[in-house]
């Protein structure tokens, strides 16, 4: 009967320490929710985050998923990250046939989105226009706020044995957060973005410019990786010129070329800013704190009178 009982406990004391190690593979699909992310499951146990998508992907509208990311895709216990306004579309089908079981947490629930029309040119010269949501949320701190809670509670409710420590760190790192939409909604009110007009690369920079009460006069283009033509050029520098533009913000993750000649066309003066859609590999924690209040030093110059 002893040694019954004592083989129940060794067995019961494997599967313990078994389920104890399992491990939890949380994947991201982008580059700003692996920062968001890393910061909400730094020191949880057993719990493995990774980018999917290469860091210096930026947007990856039509990203094409290499065997490496399939075999994250594949790990067991897996929880997605990802966007949920179209950007990272592409993930699902491959997700659902590989690993149906995981968990798939959207970023963008429960936030007020705004619209994002598109371009769709045909060979024959002739188009229409698509109507999506814009998915470039992360490209403000203030929506970043929102994102980072749902990701918390998304992570809690897949994993509640990290529940508490989850909350914990997303509570310390919204109030960073915070901290930083204070310092981007002072600039706002000092140097009165309301009154300015800017045009924008594309529409990375519209949730920042909604926070702030920016008024953005006009983009670029759509769609950065199509680029745009020579006839929609023209009609842009004429719709420019003497407009009272502040600026023209170009973003380093596209060619800034088209903008360059605008801003000497026009004569609007020309700067850059970083919405933190891709970075380096070996980021630390608080990159996308410390690019965003470069993204503020940015604003304050350019748009101060």
């Amino acid at each position: 009967m002893k040694n019954t009982f004592s083989l129940c406990l060794l067995l019961f004391s494997a599967v313990f320490i078994s389920s104890a190690a399992e491990i939890r593979n949380v994947c991201c699909t982008t580059f700003p929710l692996y920062l968001f992310t890393r910061n909400i499951t730094e020191g949880c146990r057993n719990v493995n985050t990774e980018l999917v998508i290469p860091p210096g992907t930026g947007c990856p509208h039509d990203y094409a998923l290499t065997p490496r990311d399939m075999r994250k895709l594949g790990a067991e216990h897996l929880i997605l990250v990802r966007n949920g306004l179209g950007l990272d579309d592409f993930i699902l089908a491959p997700l659902r046939k590989m690993n149906p079981d995981a968990v798939v947490i959207d970023t963008s629930r429960g936030i007020d989105t705004l619209a994002l029309d598109t371009p769709c040119r045909h060979e024959h010269g002739h188009g229409h226009r698509h109507t999506a949501r814009n998915p470039h949320l992360f490209a403000s701190p203030f929506e970043a706020v929102r994102i980072v809670g749902n990701i918390a509670e998304g992570l809690a409710e897949a994993d509640p044995a990290n529940a508490a420590r989850y909350r914990s760190n997303a509570a310390a790192y919204t109030a960073k957060l915070r901290r930083l939409c204070e310092a981007f909604t002072e600039n706002a009110r000092r140097y009165q973005f309301e009154k300015r007009k800017i045009v924008t690369q594309h529409g990375v920079f519209d949730y920042l410019a909604r926070n702030l009460n920016l008024p953005v006069f006009a983009t670029i283009t759509a769609e950065p990786e199509s680029g745009i033509t020579a006839s929609e050029m023209t009609e842009l520098a004429a719709k420019l010129k003497g407009k009272g533009i502040d600026v023209i913000y170009t973003e380093p993750q596209y060619s800034p070329r088209v903008a360059k000649t605008l801003a000497r066309e026009c004569g609007i003066p020309l700067a850059s800013l970083d919405p933190v859609a891709n970075g380096p590999a070996d980021a630390p924690m608080d990159y996308y704190e410390s690019t965003m209040r470069k993204n503020l030093e940015v604003l304050g110059k350019t748009l101060k009178k």
